[in-house]
Parts: structure tokens; C-alpha cells; sequence
């Protein structure tokens, strides 16, 4: 019966991928130290990827850390100011987790002062810009 198409076998249908994992980005959060410890427990007890962002890689766009499609790395390190104090960036939380989050930090006493989203307006920034930007509108609501 040639020309006919092969029926594919059971279970080999294709699936899309869910999109990347849910992830924390850290900035001034040192793992060693007891505030940076107890903001990665509460993120690994809900199963949300910890990703401490390093100066060399400020310059990277946010979307790269939350390792969306077509984001990358900077091709040159970062060599500008550190930006000062501490930062989160919640990427791929649904409004429900990021309740849970800021529940569960408050319950251990880690509550991190500023923090985002990542949107589609912000994830094509510098994480430098961002953490700046978020630190200045902080200060300000203060």
C-alpha cells in the first residue's frame, strides 16, 4: 500500500514543552547568609528554581535568567556599578504562587524588600536597569 501514511504507534504523540521552569532571581542575597538562606528554602519547598545573579552577568536581559526562548546572555560582561541592597525577580509564578511566596517569607521572617515581575515589558531590560528601576520606585513608595 504504498503513498499511505504510517499510523504513528500509541503514545508517541508530540508535546509541546510547558515553557521554562519557575524561577527566583537573587540579587545581595548572599546563600551563605541566613536572610539568602531561608528566601532559597521557602523557594525550594515550592519547587521554584534559585538563581543567584552574579555581577558579571547584570548586563544580561531578565528574560535570559528566566531562560525564555530567544533571550540570551550579554556577549560582554557587565562592568558597571553593583546596584546596592537586595532584589528578587519572580519569573513564571502564577499570581497564586507569588502569594504563597510572600506568605511563606513572612512566616520565616526573610521578607526581601524589592521585588518584580518579570513582564514582557521588563524582560528584554538589563537586570542592572531593572533592579535600579524597582529599587528607586521602592524607596519612593516608602
Amino acid at each position: 500500500m504504498a503513498g499511505r501514511p504510517k499510523k504513528k504507534a500509541a503514545g508517541s504523540k508530540k508535546v509541546k514543552p510547558s515553557g521554562p521552569a519557575a524561577c527566583a532571581v537573587l540579587w545581595g542575597l548572599d546563600p551563605s547568609g541566613e536572610k539568602g538562606a531561608a528566601v532559597r528554602a521557602v523557594l525550594r519547598e515550592m519547587d521554584v528554581v534559585a538563581r543567584t545573579a552574579t555581577y558579571e552577568r547584570l548586563g544580561d536581559p531578565a528574560g535570559a535568567f528566566a531562560r525564555l526562548v530567544g533571550f540570551r546572555p550579554a556577549p560582554v560582561d557587565y562592568a558597571g556599578p553593583a546596584p546596592e541592597g537586595e532584589f528578587l525577580l519572580l519569573c513564571g509564578l502564577t499570581d497564586a504562587q507569588v502569594n504563597e511566596f510572600l506568605a511563606r517569607s513572612r512566616e520565616a521572617g526573610c521578607v526581601v524588600g524589592p521585588k518584580a515581575l518579570l513582564t514582557k515589558a521588563n524582560r528584554s531590560w538589563p537586570l542592572f536597569r531593572l533592579i535600579e528601576a524597582v529599587r528607586v520606585e521602592h524607596a519612593s513608595s516608602a
